[in-house]
């Protein structure tokens, strides 16, 4: 699982002088934000890979490569281009003229790699977009991208370019159906099913307005075959879909159970399934999970991307946008199966209710992600503790309570380390050595024992440090995880990097040392935990 970012091209169908001058319009764009790259630089005698500033490479090659940027100081996997159209050539035979028409043998991988929605995603896909812009038939944009993100990509990358780029052809139907040219309505469908990158929920909305309600019936219906029961959640999402566009219960209950071309379902199925897209339910009682809604345009983090699979099984209907009481709907399935009339009321009753207790729970145990969501002011940002400890600023984003006891907690477990009689070894390397010793072993923790890969601006605060306390509590702090048994280490991890790229932490850190008051706060919260 990743957000990805995806571009191929025929580099037979395209020339080398045509490439070149794309290439130098990239360069234009790498340099219109700050990229980031990795380069090794000495530090305090380690070779030590840091991030720094993207820019052209000229070492046997001309190329770019880029990993992250400097803005956010968050960086996921390279993304990497030649000027050299010959470093994508192939031996295999290109017989197509338009990319879309081949398979994936035909093509040229260029962009294969995840930016996990990390900020530098719309700024790499501006780049990839200028490349399908130039050669729209000769390459092709893909990955977890839409269509919002691509209009910020190009609004974006517009202001630098000579001419404009346009959007790729996978999140625009009216210019992918133009260039496949189907004429038949079922054709056109698997158009947009295979190519459209686009939300479910607007595949079913593109096809119910676009074509005739035959072709939309048997689309729909061929859909709920592939669902053995009205339960799963696939075909429970349908349901959703379809009713947030028409409210048609009738409909509905045509297409799954009574047409002779789809999956006939039983009744008693049917009517727990559209219990289950929450239209019966009155909006108040599930709007707090609006907080777990996509934000349009916005690339999925891979952590939305695990949270999102998870509400999926849970809470099947939370993407209902429509209401109607549930008597109304037990009136219809009343009149569809007469027969069933005496237990339709219990089946959507009983449904709801387990519905309704599942929901209750779940707002009971996210209660602290809700308070945080609320915390939010146009003035202040609170933010989860990764992103909270490397922005902090002491003005725009604030912490909330957790988060400084974090900090304090940090602190105190320093303090206790200055004064722990185990660690006397390690306290004569920060009492008895100079700065410029416990730099170099500051050095050789962050590369060699902590993996961390930092940017050049922090390297040059460790260099422009002349206050040995300050050292020292830092090179405490590494020596403190490394020798600790923790069982996440992905907080102490992020802890890290957010300590010694934002100083403000440090500064934290080392005021609430000498705070009394601080200290004695974790103490107590230690002694009832």
């Amino acid at each position: 699982m990743g957000t990805y970012i995806y571009l191929s091209i025929l580099p037979n169908q395209i020339s080398r002088a045509e490439w070149e001058q794309v290439y130098e319009e990239s360069l234009t764009l790498l340099n219109a934000f700050p990229f980031a790259q990795i380069e090794k630089r000495e530090y305090f005698g380690f070779q030590v890979p840091v991030y720094t500033r993207a820019k052209e490479l000229t070492e046997k090659d001309r190329y770019w490569r880029i990993s992250g940027d400097l803005q956010s100081k968050q960086f996921a996997e390279s993304f990497k281009l030649y000027r050299d159209l010959d470093k994508y050539k192939t031996n295999r035979k290109e017989e197509i003229s338009d990319i879309l028409l081949g398979d994936e043998y035909n093509a040229v991988s260029v962009f294969d790699s995840k930016t996990q929605g990390l900020n530098y995603h719309l700024y790499i896909l501006a780049i990839a977009m200028l490349i399908e812009s130039r050669f729209p038939k000769a390459a092709l944009v893909s990955g977890d991208i839409d269509y919002l993100q691509c209009v910020k990509a190009k609004q974006w990358a517009d202001q630098y370019l000579s001419s404009p780029i346009e959007l790729p052809v996978r999140v625009h139907v009216d210019s992918l159906l133009n260039r496949i040219n189907d004429k038949n309505e079922l054709d056109q469908i698997a158009t947009i099913e295979k190519w459209l990158i686009v939300d479910a929920e607007d595949i079913c909305r593109l096809i119910y307005e676009r074509f005739s309600r035959e072709a939309f019936v048997t689309w729909f219906c061929n859909h709920l075959k592939t669902y053995s029961s009205p339960n799963m959640v696939g075909a429970v999402k349908l349901f959703t879909y379809y009713l947030n566009l028409t409210n048609d219960i009738d409909g509905l209950i045509n297409m799954a159970c009574k047409t002779e071309t789809g999956p006939k379902y039983l009744a008693s199925d049917l009517i727990r399934a559209i219990a289950g897209t929450w239209i019966c339910l009155p909006p108040e009682k599930f709007s707090f999970m609006d907080v777990f809604g996509k934000v349009p345009g916005h690339p999925h983090i891979v952590e939305r991307q695990l949270g999102t699979a998870m509400l999926d099984m849970m809470f099947t209907g939370r993407e209902i946008k429509t209401y109607i009481p549930v008597e109304e709907v037990a009136k219809k399935f009343k009149t569809h199966f007469p027969e069933l009339s005496s237990n339709i009321d219990t089946l959507l009753q009983d449904e709801l209710e387990r519905i309704e207790q599942k929901l209750s729970l779940f707002h009971f145990r996210i209660a602290h992600v809700l308070q945080l969501a609320e915390q939010n002011t146009d003035g202040k940002t609170y933010m989860a503790d990764e992103d909270a400890f490397l922005y902090y600023d002491g003005d725009s984003v604030a912490l909330t309570e957790a988060q400084e006891l974090k900090i304090k907690m940090v602190a105190y477990a320093i303090n206790r380390f200055f004064t722990d009689v185990n660690a006397d070894l390690f306290k004569k390397v920060l009492y008895m050595q100079p700065i410029e010793y416990l730099k170099r072993a500051f050095a050789g923790y962050v590369y060699e024992k902590q993996n961390l890969v930092l940017t050049e601006e922090a390297w040059q605060r460790v260099v422009e440090i002349d206050d040995i306390h300050v050292m020292r509590v830092i090179l405490a702090k590494l020596i403190i995880d490394d020798i600790s048994e923790t069982d996440d280490h992905k907080v102490e991890s992020d802890f890290r990097k957010a300590m010694l790229e934002n100083k403000k932490i440090i500064e934290k850190i080392i005021a609430y040392m000498d705070d009394e008051q601080a200290m004695n706060e974790v103490e107590s919260f230690i002694d009832k935990n």
